[in-house]
């Protein structure tokens, strides 16, 4: 069985591909843009506001009817 040489260069190119992109992403999301917060907590104060105003409203009481 024969390998050529071209493959054999190919051979990481896939991985090295997805260590860009995903440093490039991570990189975006911790750069800081707004008061110093970086996407991330952006992100998170938003679910946890979400999640706070869902709790509350699901811990009303139901209406009769």
């Amino acid at each position: 069985m024969h390998i050529s040489t071209r493959k054999l260069n190919m051979n990481g190119q896939a991985s090295v591909e997805y260590l860009v992109v995903c440093s490039a992403l991570i990189a975006a999301l911790l750069t800081p843009i707004e008061n110093n917060n970086n996407v991330m907590e952006l992100c998170l104060d938003s679910l946890r506001d979400w999640y706070t105003a869902f709790a509350y409203s699901k811990s009303l009481p139901t209406l009769p009817n």
